[in-house]
């Protein structure tokens, strides 16, 4: 049985919750959140993540669905504890990235700002394809989601971006454009444009279930690899 702990209650870490009531070999040993979730039932719940040390015993994998600031916190506690951390929170900066980078010392850890499968098998092919590319190519990332999503591009945009970044030899990053309406789930697409040629690379989302399958998928993983840093890249080729 794989224990896992949510760090994190909003919908990402209720959609996981409902994807795992019904397996046999995994359950959410706790919740640790600032309020408890209305859809906790019976899963522990905890104010703080260092009253995960409470448990008889310690889970096998926390899952981060927090903000940055509590990557940093989710980062620490499992480096001293030696949990695995996998992580999905958006909007990272340096030190929250460092913060994983000091965990990975002592713990496997994993962070990805979309855990879904197909955008993680969008961003590989995407390095590829890039990296073939004539280096006048212009490339536009483009994202729509739902009108209540504040950060634009989004983290996943952005995570694209990076790939897309890194794969140029001259390290350009590409050009973005974002839609806010109704209730998208997310569509990504990326354009690449050179001499009398385009191709276009896209996702999207259909039910949100993705992610959370997604993040299944890596946690299962992730637990049992040895002490690290691990990106999506590493979770694919191990599938």
């Amino acid at each position: 049985m794989m224990r896992i702990a949510l760090f994190g209650a909003g919908r990402m870490a209720a959609s996981f919750a409902e994807l795992v009531q019904s397996l046999e070999d995994v359950e959410i040993c706790a919740v640790v959140s600032l309020t408890a979730p209305d859809w906790i039932g019976t899963i522990t719940y905890f104010e703080n993540i260092e009253q995960l040390q409470q448990l008889e015993e310690l889970p096998n994998l926390l899952l981060d669905f927090s903000l940055p600031d509590g990557t940093a916190m989710a980062a620490e506690w499992c480096g001293q504890q030696r949990v695995p951390l996998l992580s999905g929170v958006t909007g990272l900066e340096q030190q929250h990235r460092q913060a994983l980078d000091q965990a990975a010392l002592t713990t496997p850890v994993m962070w990805s700002p979309n855990l879904s499968l197909g955008v993680n098998l969008l961003a590989s092919l995407l390095k590829q394809t890039t990296a073939a590319l004539p280096a006048d190519t212009l490339i536009h990332v483009s994202d729509v989601h739902h009108q209540h999503k504040k950060d634009a591009p989004s983290g996943t945009a952005l995570m694209l971006g990076e790939v897309i970044a890194a794969a140029r030899s001259e390290g350009r990053q590409p050009e973005y454009s974002s839609v806010r309406e109704g209730e998208v789930i997310g569509q990504h697409e990326i354009t690449l444009e050179w001499a009398g040629e385009r191709i276009s690379l896209a996702h999207e989302a259909l039910d949100r279930s993705v992610f959370a399958r997604g993040a299944l998928s890596a946690a299962r993983w992730l637990v049992g690899q040895a002490a690290g840093r691990y990106t999506a890249d590493d979770w694919l080729t191990g599938l």
